[in-house]
């Protein structure tokens, strides 16, 4: 044995390039194993967060309309289910509502078509819409008011007849009336409201309900889909729940009627 082999074979734990290499092989691959579990499980949680709150939600508020998938590209009744399916299952089943969806009626463009007119005029046959407009806030007169389909609920002449016909469109949707809570306020309501409500009423001799042109709306006809079929037929017969009203102060009830387009 040479001087530099024997000096290397008596060097106490002396390893040979080689050996170097292959520990250090195996060092990396205990790290990678150690990197991949650690890894695995963070996703593994990141994809169950994302199942139960993203997914399954999703999944149970098509599942409706489950069968309208067929329809789609490339989807073939009978085949395998697709990977959400397949982990999260069906989902559940949630009942459909009997409720109509929120439509675009036709003629939207026009306060009140031809065939509105007669209809509010033959419901409100003592309703004048040749009424006299010089009226103060809080003291209309009767031949300025027209009661509506509620007894004891008034609103003036024109708007009376636009809100009449609005509601027969709407009793055709859903099957029953508008529901409303308050139209036609005197000056001594707006003082009563006034002080029962504070902000969220207007100071007495300014309210539009003062003059005739409001309307609030039950609670249970301010939401869900009658607010969102309101929405969009509403303004064909003149009424619209202000910006202020979805903004400042949240009423959503809240309907006017818009004279500006009017006069």
């Amino acid at each position: 044995m040479s001087k530099r082999g024997a000096f290397h074979a008596a060097r106490p734990g002396h390893r040979s390039r080689k050996e170097r290499r292959i520990e250090h092989t195996q060092e990396l691959q205990v790290r990678t194993s150690r990197r991949r579990r650690k890894y695995g499980t963070r996703a593994g949680v990141v994809v169950g967060f994302l199942a139960a709150m993203v997914v399954y939600p999703v999944m149970g508020t098509i599942a409706p309309y489950a069968n309208a998938a067929e329809k789609l590209p490339g989807v073939v009744k009978g085949e395998a289910p697709t990977t959400a399916t397949a982990i999260l299952g069906a989902g559940p089943q949630f009942e459909s509502s009997d409720l109509p969806l929120p439509s675009v009626d036709d003629g939207s463009g026009a306060i009140l078509t031809a065939n509105d007119v007669p209809i509010a005029s033959n419901l409100l046959p003592d309703c004048n819409p040749d009424f006299d407009p010089n009226m103060s806030n809080g003291q209309l007169r009767s031949d300025q008011l027209c009661e509506l389909w509620v007894a004891g609920q008034y609103l003036r002449p024109d708007a009376a007849l636009a809100f009449t016909a609005l509601n027969e469109r709407f009793r055709s949707e859903f099957g029953t009336d508008i529901c409303l809570s308050g139209t036609y306020r005197d000056l001594a309501s707006q003082y009563s409201t006034k002080a029962t409500r504070g902000y969220l009423a207007a100071t007495p001799g300014t309210s539009m309900h003062g003059l005739g042109l409001a309307v609030d709306l039950c609670r249970t006809h301010a939401s869900g889909v009658y607010f969102s079929w309101l929405s969009i037929n509403a303004g064909t017969y003149g009424f619209w729940n202000p910006d202020w009203a979805k903004t400042s102060k949240y009423e959503p009830w809240h309907w006017e009627y818009n004279t500006y387009d009017n006069y």
